[in-house]
């Protein structure tokens, strides 16, 4: 082989063994340094390290280019009645944008307390995504509005709106599977649908909220997590076609705020409803189990009045994915023990994984019954 020859090949390998390991981060790294001690290579995979350390150092640290927020940039969120959505509208409208709140309702708590703090500032609108006829008048406005107001346009549309059913996936009823799947899955891809063509028009950009559940999904929430996940999928494949259009398309995932939001305001008649569509095998089989589970579940009680998230950095990253120039293609909020624990359960082997989940979940553990179903009633005090 000739000196050119070796040269090239040195350099592809270099070459090659940059891209490994950038593309694999941290992972990447290890097995580098690894493969270098067992060939004696130690210097060359030193140096490719160092480089995609430095790499991965200045793509995470650096800012990106951002965009100007300001009035004539409008923003539609969805599910403004409480939890996330009540909280996003808010910032929304203090980072400078116009914000168009979609509510449930106009009489719930979260839109009279909204309208109580900015007024006029924040456009309110009812919208049920599940509702054709709704989303067609939420179209109707949104096109009225862009035509008594030019040079306003459409920046971005978040789709918030969302319910979560917590119960194990054979007491949930076809009607609570449904809603669910009507909500979180074919609600938002109708209102997408609906409003694709403004998306195309003002080159918007789309931000769907999924939920750490998409990347694992848990016990007792294995429906919500299954459209959550289905939304990420789709997100993938209307990127792709969007992009063409201009329309830049997002996913961002949360933290966990069950307990700031109303997103389990109907859990008690949900727990309802599985007890008295019980077979009675059922009720013979998880009397007591059943019980306890939602006895724990009952201190998860959502506010009894709708209040704006405290979290900064929740915020700061919600204000990435509307200002940043290019957008990554998915923000995440976490806490270091959700980090933490999704890698665990992305990287264990299965048994291992279901066993973190459950440690993650900390759910009342499952004992045999002994003996014929106790009183229900406790459960609905």
């Amino acid at each position: 082989m000739g000196a050119f020859s070796k040269s090239a090949k040195v350099c592809f390998e270099i070459l090659n063994e940059l891209y490994t390991a950038v593309g694999a981060g941290v992972l990447g790294m290890a097995v580098l340094l690894q493969h270098g001690f067992r060939s004696h290579q130690t210097v060359k995979c030193l140096s490719v390290v160092g480089i995609t350390a430095a790499s991965l150092v200045f793509v995470f640290s650096r800012d990106k280019p951002k965009i100007t927020a300001n009035k004539k940039k409008v923003v539609m969120i969805t599910g403004c009645d409480s939890g996330l959505g009540f909280s996003f509208a808010q910032h929304a409208a203090e980072c400078g944008f116009t914000v168009i709140a979609t509510f449930l309702s106009l009489d719930s708590k979260g839109s009279k307390e909204i309208k109580r703090l900015y007024g006029g500032y924040i456009i309110q609108i009812q919208l049920d995504v599940t509702d054709s006829t709704s989303i067609q008048n939420a179209v109707q406005t949104m096109e009225h509005y862009f035509s008594k107001n030019p040079g306003y346009s459409l920046h971005a549309l978040v789709n918030n709106a969302g319910v979560m059913v917590f119960g194990e996936f054979e007491w949930q009823t076809e009607k609570l599977i449904k809603r669910q799947i009507d909500v979180n899955l074919l609600g938002t891809f109708k209102l997408t649908n609906a409003f694709a063509y403004l998306l195309r028009q003002h080159k918007a950009r789309l931000v769907t909220i999924s939920s750490h559940c998409a990347l694992a999904n848990l016990p007792g929430l294995t429906v919500y997590g299954a459209t959550k996940a289905a939304l990420m999928s789709w997100n993938d494949g209307i990127r792709i076609e969007m992009a063409k259009y201009g329309v830049q398309v997002v996913t961002f995932i949360p933290g966990s705020f069950t307990t700031e939001s109303n997103i389990m305001s109907r859990q008690l008649q949900n727990v309802q409803d599985m007890h008295d569509n019980f077979t009675e095998e059922q009720h013979r089989f998880y009397s007591e189990y059943f019980k306890r589970y939602n006895i724990y579940l009952s201190f998860l009680t959502p506010p009894s009045e709708p209040q704006k998230i405290q979290d900064e950095n929740l915020y700061k990253t919600f204000e990435n994915a509307l200002l940043d120039e290019q957008p990554s293609w998915l923000y995440k909020h976490e806490p270091w023990r959700y980090t933490f624990y999704h890698i665990l359960f992305k990287y264990s082997p299965v048994p291992l994984r279901d066993y973190f989940i459950t440690k993650f979940m900390q759910m009342p553990e499952y004992k045999p019954a002994i003996s014929m179903e106790e009183d229900f009633e406790e459960i609905s005090d």
